[in-house]
């Protein structure tokens, strides 16, 4: 047989079966309904492997202050105990499994 003509009949076998199929087949049927997630919220989140290992963790902590107090604003002068109106500074942290600081990011003081 001639190259061309079997790249031919291949090409056109090829083309006719995958619209057979579109024609042909059932419907696709999902057993569940697809549904999207708006949101997610956790205070951390742990990160494992295969074997179900602790890799890292992504958390929210406080943030320490020089003056030992927790979450102070800058410019805020303190006398007495923490006023509840200032709720303290946050930042997020990923850490590995050994506990050590990988990453952190503080939240914009206002």
């Amino acid at each position: 047989m001639h190259p061309g003509l079997i790249v031919s009949a291949a090409l056109i076998a090829g083309l006719s079966g995958g619209l057979l199929t579109r024609y042909i087949a059932p419907p696709v049927v999902l057993a569940q309904g697809q549904t999207t997630t708006k949101e997610i919220r956790a205070q951390s989140f742990t990160i494992v492997d295969s074997f179900n290992r602790t890799i890292g963790a992504f958390t929210v902590e406080p943030v320490s202050t020089p003056l030992g107090g927790v979450g102070i604003k800058p410019g805020v002068t303190i006398v007495g105990r923490i006023p509840p109106k200032y709720p303290p500074l946050m930042r997020m942290v990923l850490r590995g499994s050994d506990g050590q600081e990988i990453w952190s990011a503080t939240e914009d003081s206002k």
